[in-house]
């Protein structure tokens, strides 16, 4: 037995202590607790366990708890958490010598709370990490398709123009069509990559494409006995781009029609709130929690199954038009989706076109490591009269400038060994300054309009290239002088 001395602090912390609940049970009952177990035990509510096979069995306050969980205690320690409103606590249940039992309780609310927040950050950067990672393969590949395309859609460009051709001109508009479309799919790529910079500026119908989307869904969704419920007035003009939020709102409607496999309804809802344009679509499926709403827009999360790379596609569309996609719900309630999209500006009054000059044969370098887009390019542009040069690298084009040539357009691709087209850009403008050059990319997309790297050039042409941009460029007076930047802006 411990000396006096020694109990009464004991028993003063046992006491007054606003962590530690404590009661003694003997005989089924609760003998003894101290004042925070009191505290704990007036609340309002009832307790069950935080999960395992007795979640559903629930207690009315803390002292049945105790009282319960003691009659059946074994001669081990017993420690299990309860729930109630929010509230979690961790009881720990010990019989003495006597056979009597003790019963601690802890609030760990707090405690589980930062652990799950400390669990949320450490997710959030392992999502991060995934993403960059898929994003640096995304773009490599979107740069090689684009290079791939651009050489198709040159070459037919070419076939067209030939009035001497003697094939299916429809083929040929075929192919075009088929090219714009893979274009698009590779830009929707890095969508999913969250590379993309570019903003559409197209104000368009959003009500128009959303009726567009439910209608081509709705058969497909009758087959599976889904019904689509849409409530669509006319709405303001959006800023975005048509064929991406067709998609958009196809991958949530599939998304909702995959979450009730048994037949149902899909709720489509469309309002202006603040400014703002609000598209809801609601599920009828079997909902998720929360941790599983917290990585729906990951692909890598599995939760969104076959419909994952969809939905991450979407969110990136909708980041990138400067609204948000954000789903809600719990279990046994379907998931909604709601969609924010910001107004489009007022119309501006269009500035007077460019002047064009006189169509007149210009003197171009192309640069670009790649053979066949070189020579492509090379043949598009001697077919539109005009004198051309060409090399496949940075050092063989900065080298022409060094010895004296001029030219009054370069074309320069951005991604090449050696040098790449931004440090060519650079020294150009070193060696002549005001040099019109333009830089031809796979990765247009994700080269921002504020990127500094701009200031070198007079513009950046998206592969695959379009032709009558290309003769745009022949025809529109060369305007000032693009400024000399600062080399530091490619560091």
């Amino acid at each position: 037995m411990p000396p006096a001395a020694t109990r009464e602090p004991f028993a003063r912390w046992s006491e007054n202590s606003r962590r530690t609940a404590l009661a003694i049970i003997a005989e089924r009952e609760i003998c003894d607790v101290n004042a925070r177990f009191s505290e704990l035990n007036s609340a309002h509510g009832s307790w069950s366990w935080l999960d395992g096979p007795h979640a559903r069995v629930r207690y009315d306050d803390l002292s049945q708890l105790v009282r319960c969980e003691a009659a059946t205690l074994a001669p081990a320690p017993y420690l299990s958490r309860f729930e109630r409103s929010g509230q979690v606590v961790e009881v720990r249940l010990e019989r003495l010598d006597g056979g009597e039992a003790i019963a601690v309780v802890h609030d760990v609310t707090s405690e589980l709370r930062r652990q799950r927040d400390l669990q949320r950050e450490r997710e959030a950067l392992m999502h991060e990490e995934r993403m960059h990672a898929m994003g640096v393969l995304a773009s490599g590949v979107a740069h090689d398709l684009n290079h791939a395309l651009n050489v198709i859609a040159l070459r037919v460009a070419t076939l067209r123009a030939d009035p001497q051709l003697v094939c299916n001109r429809r083929t040929l508009d075929v192919l075009a069509r088929v090219v714009g479309e893979a274009a698009r799919i590779v830009a929707r790529l890095q969508d999913l990559a969250r590379k993309r910079r570019d903003r559409p500026s197209d104000a368009l119908d959003l009500a128009a494409v959303l009726t567009g989307a439910i209608e081509m869904a709705r058969t497909e969704s009758e087959i599976a006995d889904v019904r689509i419920e849409a409530d669509v007035p006319p709405l303001p003009l959006v800023r975005g781009s048509a064929a991406e939020l067709a998609h958009v709102f196809g991958s949530l409607l599939l998304h909702a029609r995959e979450q009730m496999p048994g037949g149902g309804r899909v709720q489509v809802k469309a309002r202006v709130d603040r400014g703002r344009v609000l598209v809801t679509i609601h599920d009828a499926g079997e909902g998720m929690s929360e941790e599983d709403l917290a990585r729906l827009f990951d692909p890598f999360s599995g939760v969104a199954g076959e419909t994952a790379l969809g939905l991450s596609v979407a969110w990136g569309v909708m980041s990138r038009l400067g609204g948000s996609l954000q789903a809600q719900g719990h279990p046994g309630e379907g998931t909604a989706f709601t969609l924010t999209f910001p107004l489009a500006a007022p119309p501006r009054r269009q500035p007077a076109p460019a002047p064009r000059g006189e169509r007149r044969t210009r003197r171009i370098l192309i640069v670009d490591d790649e053979q066949d887009n070189l020579e492509v390019l090379r043949e598009v542009l001697e077919m539109e009269d005009q004198r051309v040069e060409s090399v496949r690298s940075g050092p063989d084009a900065i080298g022409l400038f060094e010895r004296g040539e001029r030219f009054d357009l370069v074309l320069c691709d951005v991604g090449m060994p050696q040098m790449s087209g931004w440090q060519v850009a650079r020294e150009i403008q070193r060696i002549a300054p005001g040099t019109q050059i333009w830089m031809l990319t796979g990765w247009a997309n994700e080269i921002g309009e504020a990127d500094p790297r701009r200031r070198y050039v007079r513009g950046v042409l998206a592969k695959p290239l379009d032709l009558d941009q290309l003769r745009s460029l022949l025809t529109t007076s060369p305007g000032p002088p693009t400024p000399q930047p600062d080399a530091s802006v490619l560091h």
